[in-house]
């Protein structure tokens, strides 16, 4: 059996868009205590009260909101955008492997738009879409997935954030509320690149540019 403040939490950080209303007070307390009743009882195996989930949750909502800075402390450096933009997904194979590093070896010497992401049985390249037939003429094997017309929107930010909790989900959030599809995310020490559809490059700009920007 576990308490009822553990197991709001549950719910809680296991529902993204509880977490958004949840964090930034959107959300009336009472209503969405009724609203995860049921739920709660389920995990402390118990009748409990409304009101007794309703202080629980406003304890909580207290502690969420010290996790990171608010809203208006974030500032972004810089915004960058890139379009023409092609994803390509390969079963990882050390021959796959190989082509793709004369390719991009290739578009180097091109000073050509690429990013590699490689997991444990996939890699992913992103490059321009003016190379696909140089590609193409490399790696004959069929792409596990493909996808043209993708822009890309960099995102410089400052050191300090690496050390805070909740950046990237609440840029996710506001891409989610302006229900713009995230297609790849690519990122180093101080740059998160997220990659889009063409057509929502413009929307994505102006929302990241008009909330962030100082």
């Amino acid at each position: 059996m576990i308490k009822i403040s553990e197991a709001i939490t549950e719910i809680i950080n296991g529902n993204s868009f509880l977490q958004f209303g949840f964090r930034y007070r959107l959300l009336n307390l009472s209503q969405l205590s009724a609203f995860i009743k049921p739920q709660i009882e389920v995990r402390t195996k118990k009748e409990i009260k409304i009101s007794a989930i309703t202080m629980n949750l406003s304890r909580l909502q207290k502690r969420f909101s010290k996790l990171k800075p608010k809203p208006e402390e974030y500032e972004i450096k810089n915004i960058t955008t890139y379009s023409n933009l092609c994803i390509m997904t390969f079963i990882k194979t050390g021959e796959i492997h190989a082509k793709i590093n004369k390719f991009y070896e290739k578009t180097q010497q091109r000073k050509s738009y690429i990013t590699i992401s490689e997991g444990v049985n996939e890699i992913t390249i992103i490059f321009d879409n003016g190379l696909l037939s140089m590609l193409k003429n490399l790696i004959s094997e069929k792409p596990k997935f493909k996808k043209e017309n993708i822009s890309a929107i960099g995102i410089k930010f400052d050191e300090k954030y690496t050390e805070i909790p909740g950046l990237i989900h609440f840029l996710v959030q506001h891409f989610m509320m302006q229900n713009i599809n995230i297609i790849e995310i690519a990122s180093t020490y101080t740059e998160l690149f997220f990659y889009i559809n063409q057509n929502d490059t413009k929307l994505a700009f102006n929302t990241l540019f008009n909330r962030f920007m100082k």
